[in-house]
């Protein structure tokens, strides 16, 4: 079975606020707070991840297997979980 691109969605921005990870609507006029996401650090870096790049949901796994010393298949139940929430508020295509 052939994996899907991630893509966020046109608009979204991952913006911190002190220790605070948040992804937020935002255009050259304005930031839309009425629907602001909260991240932690770990959602942060594949939010940032998927924003630079083009990748299916084990090349995010693989590339997380790279930085914490979680098993393969931890890691890629964990991305599909995360995927799966973000893909429910629209956030990614």
């Amino acid at each position: 079975m052939k994996e899907h691109v991630i893509h966020p969605k046109k608009g979204l921005k991952l913006r911190k606020i002190g220790k605070q990870y948040m992804i937020v609507e935002a255009n050259a006029e304005h930031i839309n707070m009425s629907d602001v996401y909260s991240l932690n650090q770990t959602a942060a870096l594949l939010w940032e991840r998927i924003e630079a790049g083009s990748y299916t949901p084990g090349e995010l796994a693989a590339w997380l297997c790279s930085l914490y010393d979680v098993t393969p298949d931890v890691i890629l139940q964990d991305v599909e979980r995360q995927l799966a929430e973000w893909k429910r508020f629209g956030l990614i295509d």
